[in-house]
């Protein structure tokens, strides 16, 4: 099945968003990405990422298990 709202594979590039855009992320690990993020994620994985695009609960359980400082 392929969604347009899916994400590529958080696992490529999670570490190697912005501390901004990490910030960005952690403010609501459930609201749809904010454009910041989604212009990261298409600038590190070539693949764009439509206005409205939240993370699955996969990729939560990916970043709450990712957190450390990063400030």
């Amino acid at each position: 099945m392929d969604d347009s709202r899916t994400l590529p594979p958080i696992e490529d590039w999670w570490a190697d968003l912005t501390i901004e855009a990490r910030h960005a992320v952690l403010d609501d690990l459930h609201a749809p990405l904010h454009e910041r993020v989604r212009v990261e994620i298409e600038h590190l994985t070539g693949r764009m990422i439509p206005e409205g695009t939240v993370l699955s609960a996969h990729e939560v359980g990916f970043v709450e298990t990712q957190q450390q400082p990063v400030d």
